[in-house]
């Protein structure tokens, strides 16, 4: 498993939420190790084989994480539509992602469905109640595979030069790319109006600017705590001002006179 410090506000394995999480598997799993003094870094390592010290590559995680398209990772063509496999877990009604793997096609999807097979298996042995106990779960109900499709930016970027018709998940890439760039619901969930000039050029920034997003080589930004606030505050404020401009270039449809004899 990989303890990802990014996925709760912070920077390295010493911070306060995920020593805790780091601490809290230690003492479920003792005989488990944890690593993360090695290159390139990604979050604490938690298997019963060490690796610090080693140098590790995306693939390389991959494959000591057991996702079972670990050696395309690397090549992958991101300018082409790709799949989404997902080991999920649920509990009344709610999801938990246990991991994602990006793989080109669904060959694999039989090697995850017999993976959360054995997951079930897991989760149901009393053995292991304690865990679910420290996150106030009393069962998880079933593990199975969701696989969901990957849309480029790029493909997106195209379909709108062409103008041609977006389709829902294409929309809701758009959302998704939104609310990664940091800003919050009311423009994330905007009703764009993919008819009008202003707005397909407002969209088209955001999608470029996250393609090629100029902050990503001080990621983590946790790591900068002082620019990190500056951004956030600059985020709102672009945010705002971002918001007038679609709501005052909103087009209303054309409507047909009808004339009385």
């Amino acid at each position: 498993m990989l303890i990802q410090p990014a996925d709760y506000g912070e920077g390295t394995g010493k911070d306060k939420k995920t020593l805790l999480i780091v601490n809290g598997i230690k003492k479920q799993f003792p005989a488990l190790k944890a690593s993360d003094k090695y290159t390139s870094y990604q979050g604490t390592i938690i298997s019963k084989t060490p690796y610090d010290g080693e140098n590790i590559s995306l693939n390389r995680m991959g494959e000591i994480l057991g996702y079972p398209c670990f050696m395309d990772f690397e090549t992958l063509d991101r300018e082409v539509p790709l799949f989404n496999l997902e080991l999920v877990a649920s509990y009344n009604d709610t999801e938990i992602a246990l991991f994602n793997n990006i793989c080109k096609d669904k060959k694999t999807v039989s090697e995850l469905k017999s993976l959360s097979t054995k997951a079930f298996t897991a989760f149901k042995n009393p053995k292991y109640k304690g865990i679910l106990n420290e996150i106030n779960i009393k069962k998880i109900d079933k593990v199975y595979v969701n696989i969901e499709n990957i849309i480029p930016t790029q493909y997106i970027i195209d379909k709108l030069i062409t103008k041609k018709k977006l389709s829902d998940e294409e929309k809701k890439v758009i959302k998704n790319v939104l609310y990664n760039m940091g800003f919050s619901d009311k423009l994330s969930e905007y009703e764009f109006q993919y008819n009008n000039p202003i707005h397909i050029g407002i969209v088209l920034d955001f999608l470029l600017k996250h393609k090629y997003d100029i902050l990503s080589p001080f990621y983590p930004l946790q790591n900068y705590p002082k620019q990190a606030d500056e951004v956030d505050k600059i985020t709102e404020s672009l945010e705002k001002a971002l918001i007038d401009i679609l709501d005052k270039t909103k087009t209303t449809p054309k409507t047909k006179q009808v004339y009385k004899k």
